[in-house]
């Protein structure tokens, strides 16, 4: 979670291999390299529900969902597991390939009022307290 409209600074590196941070929809990128920080920042300008509602999103998620709705027939005929329907997120993605995870690496980022992100960070419980 990050509110929207402040500055986030994201400081990043890599433990393993060379890994590339991307946000599509952030239009950021930054190489994460082992042994060295790389950082980078950028203000989230619409919160996650505002892009939601936004039409040329609200068009591709509905086309999306489209042909997955086609292809759950298929699916549910074969007696296999559905889809579930896809619903617009800000994702953090790995843009470099770097090894057998690579395609799972990938995490949801939500762009949050500032009054939802006080509420969302009061309900975390601290660093320390996990690392006991």
């Amino acid at each position: 979670h990050i509110p929207v409209n402040k500055k986030i600074i994201f400081k990043m590196r890599s433990q393993d291999v060379l890994h590339s941070a991307y946000m599509p929809h952030f239009r950021a990128q930054m190489n994460c390299v082992p042994g060295m920080i790389t950082e980078f920042s950028f203000t989230p300008t619409k919160t996650t529900a505002e892009m939601r509602m936004n039409s040329d999103i609200a068009a591709k998620v509905e086309r999306i969902n489209k042909i997955r709705y086609d292809n759950n027939q298929k699916l549910l005929a074969k007696g296999e597991e559905g889809l579930d329907p896809y619903q617009f997120d800000y994702l953090l993605l790995c843009a470099k390939i770097c090894g057998t995870s690579h395609y799972n690496m990938q995490m949801k980022i939500v762009v949050d009022t500032e009054k939802d992100y006080n509420k969302w960070i009061s309900s975390q419980s601290a660093f320390s307290s996990i690392m006991q």
